[in-house]
């Protein structure tokens, strides 16, 4: 008897590489595609695949112009990504989904965003975030007071002067650029206090007026992004309250591609929050999978 191996099947999958401030995600249309982790792996590997942060699924909405899902380059998704938000919004506008003025669904939630010229995006969060200050949290043998904010993905805030003070005689570069976030970071993502899923940590320093200088270790990514929209958002909220800064307040990020964060609160919420930033499409491409 004569056995045949069944032949197997290749697909091509068609994507186009966006970066919103250097925050690098694949964007799919194809309603066909799979995103099993293994696969969102093997396609953000930036050795062995196309690259990225992450993955950005854009599908139809009854409810809205479009909708968004995201994965991590980890293969974990369900979280708020707002560079990645900003990405799709000028995606589907190439794509004829939307016009320059636009709402989608994300996280279960509608967000509006206004592209305002070919490189940025002004997006929208009509809600408000959840807000936990002044956490003291045991983290090497001393104790650190930290800030929480949900603002549809988890971070934690921690203010640099005070690290830098606390943690001096065991850092080896007492520079914020030079510091090393991903050691520390990691600790903190996975610290027994913010157990199971973990948080993003973000370092701010204040730089002048309302300005702000932001690292962000990503949880997900697993390391430092060049920014992180959700966490300059979170910062810059934290950084009002902490200090009454008021608004809009410009975020420095690792990239240098900053972001202008507007909001106002009123009775202890926040309302009409705003990030402006970069987003831009870098290539596009076939992959055989």
């Amino acid at each position: 008897m004569i056995t045949c191996k069944k032949a197997e099947v290749k697909m091509n999958l068609r994507f186009e590489k966006f970066t919103g401030a250097g925050n690098d995600f694949i964007i799919i249309e194809d309603q066909n595609f799979e995103p099993e982790p293994s696969l969102i792996k093997k396609l953000c590997d930036r050795h062995f695949g196309i690259g990225a942060d992450g993955i950005l699924l854009i599908e139809k909405s009854n409810i809205a112009d479009f909708k968004v899902r995201y994965f991590n380059s980890d293969g974990t998704g369900d979280a708020l990504c707002v560079n990645g938000a900003r990405c799709a919004v000028m995606f589907a506008n190439q794509k004829g989904l939307c016009d320059k003025k636009c709402s989608f669904e994300f996280i279960n939630k509608i967000f509006r965003a206004v592209i305002v010229d070919k490189t940025n995006v002004k997006l929208f969060l009509d809600y408000s975030p959840i807000i936990h200050l002044n956490k003291k949290i045991e983290f090497l043998d001393r104790e650190l007071v930290t800030h929480f904010v949900d603002v549809g993905s988890k971070h934690l805030i921690v203010f640099w002067d005070q690290f830098a003070s606390i943690f001096s005689s065991i850092l080896k570069e007492n520079d914020f650029e030079d510091f090393d976030i991903n050691y520390f970071g990691k600790l903190l993502r996975n610290h027994p206090e913010f157990l199971p899923d973990g948080v993003n940590v973000n370092f701010i320093k204040h730089i002048e007026d309302n300005s702000i200088r932001v690292r962000t270790y990503e949880r997900g990514v697993e390391a430092e992004t060049l920014a992180c929209g959700s966490g300059s958002i979170a910062s810059s909220i934290v950084f009002y309250l902490m200090n009454s800064i008021q608004p809009p307040i410009k975020v420095i990020t690792t990239s240098q591609k900053n972001f202008e964060i507007d909001f106002q609160e009123m009775n202890n919420s926040f309302n009409s929050i705003s990030l402006l930033g970069h987003a831009e499409k870098v290539f596009e491409g076939v992959i055989e999978l």
